[in-house]
């Protein structure tokens, strides 16, 4: 593939061709992280104009876990990386009662997926930043075919079949079979000290990086499914003034080895 220098040009121009009192009234999330995002593209696309070499391919033997994962196991040998997503959704939660002696619990996550493969081939900084920076953008809908402000095309969805398996269907069109990886958490750690904690950095701060292995029931050669760079969705201490049921915004990076 060689649509990446495309891609970094189409989000340099979108942030250019918005008026500055759009990007004052925050409609589109501005923020620092954003503003960081779009420098670095500027910067690639720098780059690109000026090398004699043929533009990035999207080789995924280039993609590698960020550096602060050494906390979680490193992938089996002989596993290799399938896909790259972007997920933006929400952490689900529970609470018994309303009270400050109950404290929430954890019963899944909701989110779409979107495909950043490429990216993390060749940009693995803007991999790393990518859901700092979506954490400030509103909430896909079911019609979301791709995810601002790099227009990522939709990979799949996530979500639990109960409340301890999570799923990943990555069938998102007849065109788009990619399979679906069940799985269960296998180890975690605890999101950098720095990780965002929620939009516009306000929240109770970032879940737990995880390293998932699929179980049975899995349709594809997925063996592991890591998650990183995580950015909210981290529930209040307690119940207090809460309801039964509530959702926290999240976005998160997640790595496909099979």
């Amino acid at each position: 593939m060689r649509y990446l220098p495309v891609l970094v040009a189409s989000l340099v121009a979108s942030v250019a061709a918005a008026p500055s009192n759009i990007v004052r009234n925050n409609v589109y999330g501005y923020s620092a992280e954003l503003a960081e995002f779009y420098s670095r593209v500027s910067h690639y696309i720098g780059e690109i104009r000026q090398a004699s070499t043929a533009s990035p391919t999207c080789d995924t033997s280039k993609i590698a876990l960020p550096a602060q994962a050494s906390g979680l196991p490193a992938p089996p040998a002989g596993q290799k990386v399938l896909h790259v997503a972007v997920g933006r959704g929400t952490q689900n939660y529970t609470c018994a009662d309303s009270t400050a002696n109950t404290k929430p619990v954890a019963i899944g996550a909701l989110a779409s997926l979107y495909n950043a493969t490429c990216v993390a081939a060749n940009y693995p900084d803007l991999m790393s930043m990518a859901p700092n920076v979506v954490i400030n953008i509103a909430l896909p809908t079911k019609s979301s075919s791709t995810l601002p402000p790099a227009n990522l095309e939709l990979l799949g969805h996530h979500f639990f079949r109960d409340t301890t398996t999570p799923v990943f269907n990555l069938d998102t069109t007849p065109e788009r079979q990619y399979g679906i990886a069940i799985s269960k958490k296998n180890s975690s750690m605890s999101a950098p000290t720095d990780a965002v904690k929620g939009q516009h950095n306000t929240g109770n701060g970032a879940v737990a990086w995880l390293y998932l292995d699929t179980i049975n029931g899995t349709v594809g050669d997925y063996k592991s499914v890591y998650r990183v760079n995580t950015a909210g969705g981290n529930p209040p201490a307690t119940c207090e003034g809460m309801g039964k049921t509530f959702t926290v915004q999240y976005s998160a990076d997640y790595y496909f080895y099979g």
